[in-house]
């Protein structure tokens, strides 16, 4: 079967997150990804425990992608890139707004060189507007949308981050969107797009609740509610309201109308079922939807749709064996999508690329190693 996205070339000057989990989809789907690295590496490098020189953090979101290194501060760097750029069909990047035009390497200067080109521009406030040249990660969206004030409100808490970084996936998922709609449209006129993706734009975006917050409804108090039973902890999404009058129909329960009284007779007549699977069954029989709270360090163990729905995937570790990772989710009829090879080192594919996408000699490759243009990580000790 084939890749959906087989032919495609992919420019990915992008780094730490939003950019490189955007491009690792991309990679998945069958585009052919060429990561731009500088001699200094991608912060993800220093995250997580190493396995052949390579972090798993920075595994996860390049695995699949080739790797050439070129310092865009020493003469002729940029002209290789710009030429790289040329046979591109894609050009990523998640630098602060003007950091791209300092090198050459904007939006008007590679899309006046390479027309049908689409460029894919992340930043946290966008190109344009009053906070355009604001640092941001994800954290910062999480506090400037609202929703860390949001969670500790319905909960009562005071805010804190989430330890995930959803503003950054949310903006690489919508980022592919962008580009795979822009491709479309570059192969019907012959004219690429430029696409300037704020993660401002598309946190808000995201947010399935923001219609009733701006209607001054009270602030969503989530999908479920946690409940102690016989062999655990389980989520039951449901409102209060509907759970009750279930339950109280089903199992005679009996309460007044206060809340936490209605709580209490919930929790004891989930208790008084005697195991785990008494009480799904119950849920079960009633068409109540459940989940098992699982230990979030266990979880990819112990889920049981892990293994038969190829969540993971084992990738090459570099070192002659495997380790694990994500597995992209697209499941087509009659297409493949996979993670295509390991992470890459820094560099390692130097060679390679120039001479494939350029025509450049090993001789050619090696005057650019000499003048400091081309760089490469030192492998496993």
């Amino acid at each position: 079967m084939q890749f959906p996205l087989e032919g495609i070339k992919v420019l990915d000057l992008t780094r730490v997150l939003s950019g490189p989990f955007a491009t690792r989809i991309l990679s998945d789907l069958g585009a052919e990804v060429v990561k731009v690295e500088p001699p200094r590496g991608d912060l993800l490098r220093a995250y997580g425990s190493r396995v052949g020189n390579l972090s798993s953090h920075y595994t996860q979101h390049n695995a699949g992608k080739r790797n050439i290194s070129v310092d865009l501060t020493v003469e002729g760097g940029p002209d290789l890139v710009r030429e790289l750029a040329d046979h591109a069909d894609i050009v990523a990047e998640n630098f602060r707004p003007g950091v791209m035009a300092r090198y050459g390497l904007d939006w008007e200067t590679l899309h006046a060189r390479n027309p049908p080109m689409t460029m894919l521009s992340i930043s946290g406030f966008g190109q344009t507007g009053p906070e355009r040249d604001r640092a941001a990660y994800a954290p910062v969206l999480h506090a400037e949308t609202g929703l860390l004030d949001r969670f500790a409100e319905v909960h009562g808490n005071r805010p804190v981050d989430f330890p995930l970084s959803t503003a950054d996936t949310t903006a690489s998922v919508h980022g592919v969107i962008g580009v795979l709609a822009a491709v479309l449209m570059s192969q019907r006129t012959g004219m690429g797009q430029h696409i300037d993706l704020a993660m401002i734009n598309a946190q808000f975006y995201q947010d399935d609740y923001l219609s009733m917050v701006m209607s001054g409804d009270d602030p969503p108090a989530g999908g479920g509610e946690v409940w102690e039973v016989p062999g655990g902890r389980l989520l039951i999404a449901a409102t209060h309201r509907f759970l009750w009058r279930t339950l109280a129909a089903h199992g005679g329960l009996e309460a007044g109308d206060d809340a936490d009284e209605q709580r209490a007779a919930i929790s004891a007549y989930l208790l008084s079922l005697g195991s785990w699977d008494a009480v799904t069954s119950a849920l079960d029989s009633l068409n109540i939807a459940w989940g098992q709270v699982r230990p979030w360090r266990e979880a990819w163990r112990t889920n049981p749709s892990v293994g038969p729905r190829g969540v993971l995937t084992g990738i090459d570790d570099r070192v002659g064996g495997t380790r694990p990772t994500t597995a992209p989710p697209y499941q087509f009829s009659d297409a493949r999508a996979e993670v295509r090879g390991p992470a890459p080192y820094r560099g390692e594919h130097n060679l390679e690329v120039l001479s494939e996408w350029l025509g450049h000699s090993s001789t050619d490759v090696d005057n650019l190693v000499a003048s400091g243009v081309l760089q490469a990580q030192d492998r496993p000790d």
